[in-house]
């Protein structure tokens, strides 16, 4: 007992250290938005927070969907699935559209679960991007890192999201117009998945 106390305790220590880190930037659409620097980067790091009405099984089923990640994923120009090496592992392909005269970017994502997902109330999937995995596009630019991570808890029906992404974009683009879209995209993400939720199960 008192070895699990110490390791609750010392849980709670260490999230409580992280929120210090984080600065929140913003709430609109049900969507909190917090940002953190990052050690030589010039980009921070993005934490997105809604409560999406959705059961967590629901939820993911709709987000593995490669085929509707135009959706909800905003400016997605081209998206699959390229493989699953495991039953807790996807790796994606997305293209993502920019304001002329900036090239789109692309990535190649994997998502992993690091843990069995059956009957869980709450799930982590994280997410690395693998730039070398397919060849360069000439249509595109490949950015040259993307990591983060994806917590879901389900609790009466609902399903709280955190999703914490850190992009790099590589090539040329303003520094304004990159540091607005590493904020805009994952905060519009779940604004895309609180509206499409939200909106399917409001009372009629």
């Amino acid at each position: 007992m008192l070895w699990t106390v110490g390791i609750g305790g010392a849980c709670a220590v260490a999230a409580a250290a992280d929120d210090v880190t984080w600065k929140n930037v913003g709430e609109s659409d049900g969507v909190t938005v917090s940002t953190r620097t990052v050690d030589g980067s010039s980009y921070p790091e993005v934490r997105a927070s809604a409560s999406v009405c959705a059961t967590l099984p629901t939820l993911l089923l709709y987000i593995e969907d490669a085929a509707g990640f135009d959706r909800w994923i905003p400016d997605t120009l081209e998206a699959r699935l390229l493989e699953r090496p495991s039953p807790r592992e996807q790796i994606y392909y997305i293209r993502t559209g920019m304001p002329w005269p900036v090239k789109p970017r692309d990535m190649i994502y994997r998502l992993t679960e690091p843990g069995a997902r059956d009957g869980a109330a709450a799930v982590t999937v994280t997410i690395e991007g693998l730039p070398a995995y397919l060849p360069p596009q000439p249509d595109a630019v490949r950015m040259t890192s993307v990591r983060g991570r994806w917590n879901f808890v389900e609790e009466a029906g609902r399903t709280r999201i955190d999703l914490v992404m850190h992009f790099e974009p590589g090539g040329s683009i303003p520094a304004w117009l990159a540091n607005r879209r590493v904020i805009a995209t994952p905060s519009k993400m779940l604004a895309n998945l609180k509206s499409h939720f939200d909106t399917a199960c409001a009372p009629r």
